[in-house]
């Protein structure tokens, strides 16, 4: 299992939410208020520590960050009115990412996670598995990951999945 930075594959709209930690809540939702999107371009290197093989990738993203927690160890992410602008290789690709992420913090320590819309995800290189790259899935995935990054299981399921590092390649 590989660690890295801001946790396996991890929807692209809670860049602004990588630094909140996962904490049991018990008792009745508390949600915070929206958080901005960064403003202007990054890489997704350097914000995610993985991008396409072989290429850097310059992301932009409009919207917002809000993570709704719940009871029983579980949280909601979600990222209204978010469009993600990508570019590599003379190649820009938009995306508007709207999609809501539920996470359950199992006894375990495992998060098992279902991604459920238009959700931007960065899959990191698991060797002997499979490589890094990006996303974008329409309807639900769910994948499993530990609380510091670790995978356990890539993203399957039903939604619809477009390999964007094939596009911008």
């Amino acid at each position: 299992m590989k660690k890295w930075p801001t946790r396996i594959t991890m929807p692209v709209t809670v860049a602004a939410a990588a630094a909140f930690a996962f904490a049991g809540v018990a008792g009745p939702a508390a949600a915070a208020p929206p958080v901005p999107n960064p403003t202007g371009s990054f890489l997704l290197q350097d914000a995610f520590g993985n991008d396409c093989p072989g290429f850097d990738v310059t992301a932009t993203l409009t919207g917002k960050f809000k993570e709704i927690p719940l009871s029983g160890n579980r949280k909601i992410q979600i990222a209204p009115a978010t469009t993600i602008t990508l570019s590599a290789n003379g190649k820009t690709l938009k995306y508007v990412i709207t999609g809501a992420t539920h996470i359950q913090l199992l006894p375990n320590g495992t998060e098992e996670v279902k991604s459920t819309g238009r959700n931007l995800l960065i899959v990191p290189d698991v060797p002997g598995q499979h490589v890094e790259g990006l996303f974008l899935t329409t309807g639900n995935v769910n994948y499993a990951r530990t609380t510091t990054g670790g995978e356990i299981r890539t993203f399957s399921g039903t939604g619809q999945v477009v390999d964007v590092c094939a596009l911008l390649k």
